[in-house]
């Protein structure tokens, strides 16, 4: 039984190989997260963010874009929380 592949299948394809290889500079990750680069920094050192790079310390610092998405998403607030 053969398949058809449809581009819709290559353009989803694509965007997951994307998410799991896309690095994201400090600068990039604040502005996602709306905060300052060196609460970034901070959230590396604490271990909620994996940091990639040879000089972390300096300039070379950089986030996996699919592991901020799912920082983002272990931050979300419970809506019933939130009006309490």
């Amino acid at each position: 039984m053969n398949e058809r592949i449809t581009r819709s299948d290559v353009t989803t394809y694509k965007r997951e190989i994307l998410e799991q290889t896309v690095l994201v500079a400090p600068s990039e990750a604040a502005l996602i997260l709306s905060c300052s680069e060196r609460t970034v920094h901070r959230l590396g050192r604490g271990g909620e963010v994996h940091g990639y790079g040879r000089n972390i310390g300096g300039r070379g610092l950089r986030l996996l874009a699919s592991e901020l998405r799912e920082y983002v998403r272990s931050i979300k607030v419970d809506p019933d929380v939130w009006r309490k």
